[in-house]
């Protein structure tokens, strides 16, 4: 299990489960692209019994872990 968090501007934030670390890629690129004056940073952890940070992204593109 993959748990991805978008961090925007506001320090609002939205998380979300996915069972694939690529739709959890998708869902955060895709808030990226469509709201970058808005979009802080994302992550993705794998929730295997202690989560783990897979990757990270910010305004500029992703980083992994």
């Amino acid at each position: 299990m993959y748990y991805a968090r978008i961090v925007f501007e506001t320090n609002a934030s939205v998380a979300e489960k996915h069972a694939d670390v690529l739709v959890a890629w998708r869902w955060i690129e895709n808030e990226r692209r469509a709201r970058p004056e808005l979009f802080r940073s994302g992550q993705i952890l794998e929730g295997t019994p202690a989560l783990q940070i897979v990757a990270t992204c910010d305004p500029e593109g992703w980083k992994t872990s």
